[in-house]
Parts: C-alpha cells; sequence; structure tokens
C-alpha cells in the first residue's frame, strides 16, 4: 500500500488513497489504520466519522454498523462458531435496510498481517469453533445500497460502491480469551469503537 493509512470517502468502501483532495461537510470517511509492534505482532482497526452536517441516512448507516460490529463481537468466545459472527452482522445490517460487503472479510492477525481464519460478515458456512489464543479482525463494510463493488483501475487499491452510494466500515481486533474475548483495538466512541 503507498500510504501509511487508509481514508475512504461517502462511496470508497476501503481502501482509499489519501490525496490532496479536502473532506467535506456531510462525508462519511473511514480510516483504516495498521501498526506492528516492536515484538513482531500486527493489529488493524478502522473507525468511521461523520464530518459536520450528515444527512439522516448517514446517521443510520453509521448507527447500524456500531450496532452491527458490537452483535459480531458480542457472539465471540470459546466454543462458538465463527459463522456465528456473519449471521450476527447481517441480521443487523438487513434489519436496518442496508446491505453487507461479501468481497471482502476480517481476519487472523499476529505475526503475519493477514491469516487464517477468514471472518465473513455474512451469512455463511464456515465452520470453526473458536478457540483461546485466537486472534482476529471484525470489520463489517455497509453498504447504504448495493452490495456489489469494484477496485478503481487507476490505482489498484480503492474500492469503490457500483452504484455510487456510500459506504461505512468499522474494524476491530479481537482475542479469544479462556472466558470470551477481549476487544484489542478499543478506542472513541465517536468513531465507533
Amino acid at each position: 500500500f503507498p500510504k501509511s493509512m487508509c481514508a475512504s470517502v461517502n462511496n470508497q468502501i476501503c481502501h482509499g488513497i489519501p490525496d490532496n483532495q479536502p473532506i467535506a461537510d456531510g462525508d462519511i470517511v473511514k480510516f483504516d489504520v495498521s501498526v506492528f509492534t516492536k515484538e513482531g505482532y500486527f493489529g488493524d482497526n478502522c473507525g468511521t466519522t461523520l464530518v459536520g452536517n450528515v444527512d439522516d441516512t448517514a446517521v443510520k448507516l453509521f448507527d447500524a454498523t456500531v450496532e452491527a460490529i458490537n452483535a459480531g463481537i458480542a457472539v465471540c468466545g470459546p466454543g462458538r462458531c465463527l459463522t456465528e459472527i456473519g449471521a450476527a452482522i447481517e441480521d443487523v445490517v438487513h434489519g436496518h435496510g442496508f446491505t453487507s460487503v461479501d468481497m471482502y472479510c476480517g481476519h487472523g492477525i499476529g505475526r503475519n498481517f493477514h491469516m487464517l481464519p477468514m471472518v465473513q460478515h455474512y451469512r455463511n458456512r464456515t465452520k470453526l469453533t473458536l478457540q483461546p489464543g485466537m486472534v482476529f479482525t471484525i470489520e463489517p463494510m455497509v453498504c447504504e445500497g448495493s452490495k456489489q463493488c469494484h477496485v478503481l483501475e487507476t490505482d489498484g487499491w480503492t474500492v469503490m460502491t457500483n452504484d455510487g452510494k456510500r459506504a461505512a466500515q468499522l474494524e476491530h481486533t479481537i482475542a479469544i480469551t479462556e472466558t470470551g474475548h477481549e476487544v484489542l483495538t478499543k478506542g472513541s466512541p465517536k468513531f465507533g469503537f
């Protein structure tokens, strides 16, 4: 990736490359930042912010994304099935009349940035029992229109909605513990954390 973070605006779902275009009143902006610790571990998270005066649909989209990631996190724990995460997220997203992108997913994370398991944000048949010590991201990408998307040919990174409608995304890194889970990337509620 050519920059130190992703900044995706409005109908840019994810992997947006920051440029000189100013953020404007009413925008929905996703900031995705990853770290690599001196101990040799990766971390990954994304927050969405609503800029200035946004319309009611933008607020509803943001709130649904917060509710969706929290629903996905809530089902995490030892002995639970990975499929429960996607089902919980999809129930919330569809319940608000939105769609969940299915071309991108959360991922295992640790000494490698992307590794198994792949965490889907919609109903799926991936059978995997969650066990203490597993660390992965949950990162629903919620669209106000169609979930269909494409990568911009001009930069090879930025993922756009096909219909030009907006998207919101949140991402947390989760560790499965002996008694439940721990959110390793807890942050500010202002950004959906």
